[in-house]
C-alpha cells in the first residue's frame, strides 16, 4: 500500500459548451437508485430489485458570475407549464478530472439553481447547484453505457480561468417609487433565490424509470434586511390591509430591482410575502429580513418573465 492507491484530485465541469468551475468540496456525483424489495411470508425479506435510476450532480460553484445562460435559462425564468424539462435532446455533463479520469453522463439538466448571495462578504452560490442526470434517450437500461462513461488517462486541458469575473457586489435595490424604498442598502447583503416547481411521477415509465419531469412553475425571490426606510415605511407596504382574497398583484406592480457594478436583477411584480418577527430589543435591529416573491406578470393575456437576471 502507497500513496498511488489514493484517489483523489479536483475537475472542472463541462456542459453544453460551457465550462464550470467549483469553490471548496469541489464537484460529487451520486448513484441513486429506487430499490423494491421482495419477500416471501416464510422468509420476510430476501432480496431486492431495482426500479428507477438516476444520477446526481452536486457542487457549489465558485464565486464567479458567469454561465448565467445556463443557469437562469429563458425556459425557467418564463416556464412552459407542463412542458417536458429535459426535452428530445439529450444534453451531456462532462465531468473533467486534473488526473485524466472523465465522467460523462449521457442526459442531464440542472433541476436545482443555487442562490444568489449578494454581497461583499459572502460566496456569491451560497448552496450547490445540482443536475440530474437520466437514461439517454432511445436507450434501455440494459443498454450499454445508457446512463454514464467513465474513462482514465485522458489528456487534460483546462480551460483557461477568468478571475476578474469575481463578484462580490455592494449593491442597492429599488422597489418602485415607493417612499423610503427607493434607494435601499442591506446589513447582510441580499439573497436571490430561485425555484422549479418540477413533477417527476408522470415521466415515469415501467421498465425505464423516469425519463423526464413536468415542469409546473417556476418562482423567483429575495431576501434581505433593508437600511434606509423607515419601520412606518415598511409598515405601510407589508399588505396588512385590503380586502382578504384580493390578488397580491393588484396592490404589487412594482418591481424589486438590484444594481450593482456588472449586475443587473428584477423581481418582477414583487410583493413582501414574509417578515423576521420585528424586534424590541437591545441586541437585536427593530427591522429583521424581508422576502420579497414575484407574481407572474402578464402581457396581451400572456405569462412573461418571472424575473431578469444579466
Amino acid at each position: 500500500m502507497n500513496s498511488s492507491n489514493l484517489i483523489i484530485g479536483p475537475g472542472y465541469l463541462t456542459r453544453n459548451a460551457a465550462n464550470f468551475r467549483f469553490g471548496d468540496g469541489g464537484i460529487k456525483i451520486k448513484f441513486m437508485k429506487k430499490f423494491r424489495e421482495v419477500s416471501a411470508e416464510e422468509f420476510g425479506r430476501f432480496d431486492s430489485t431495482q426500479t428507477d435510476r438516476q444520477i446526481e450532480i452536486t457542487g457549489k460553484l465558485w464565486s464567479g458570475y458567469e454561465n448565467l445562460g445556463q443557469l437562469f435559462p429563458a425556459t425557467m425564468l418564463t416556464p412552459v407549464i407542463g412542458s417536458t424539462l429535459f426535452g428530445v435532446s439529450d444534453i451531456t455533463c462532462t465531468v473533467n478530472g486534473q488526473d485524466g479520469s472523465r465522467f460523462v453522463a449521457k442526459r442531464s439538466m440542472i433541476t436545482q439553481f443555487t442562490n444568489l448571495d449578494l454581497s461583499t462578504e459572502k460566496e456569491l452560490w451560497s448552496a450547490d447547484v445540482k443536475i440530474l442526470c437520466l437514461l439517454a434517450s432511445g436507450s434501455t437500461p440494459t443498454t450499454a453505457n445508457a446512463y454514464y462513461t467513465y474513462t482514465e488517462s485522458n489528456s487534460y486541458a483546462a480551460p483557461s480561468f477568468t478571475k476578474n469575473n469575481f463578484l462580490a457586489p455592494a449593491i442597492t435595490a429599488s422597489w418602485g417609487a415607493r417612499t423610503g424604498m427607493t434607494s435601499m442598502a442591506f446589513r447582510k447583503g441580499l439573497s436571490v433565490t430561485g425555484k422549479y416547481d418540477l413533477d417527476f411521477e408522470p415521466c415515469y415509465v415501467d421498465g425505464f424509470g423516469t425519463i423526464d419531469g413536468i415542469v409546473n412553475g417556476f418562482e423567483c425571490g429575495a431576501k434581505g434586511n433593508p437600511v434606509g426606510p423607515t419601520l412606518t415605511q415598511i409598515l405601510a407596504n407589508m399588505g396588512m390591509g385590503g380586502a382578504l382574497g384580493a390578488l397580491e398583484s393588484a396592490a404589487n406592480t412594482d418591481d424589486l430591482v438590484i444594481t450593482a457594478s456588472g449586475l443587473a436583477i428584477s423581481v418582477y411584480s414583487a410583493f413582501i410575502e414574509q417578515n423576521d418577527a420585528f424586534a424590541w430589543a437591545r441586541k437585536q435591529n427593530r427591522v429583521g429580513d424581508l422576502t420579497w416573491r414575484s407574481t407572474v406578470p402578464f402581457a396581451a393575456g400572456a405569462p412573461t418573465a418571472r424575473a431578469a437576471i444579466g
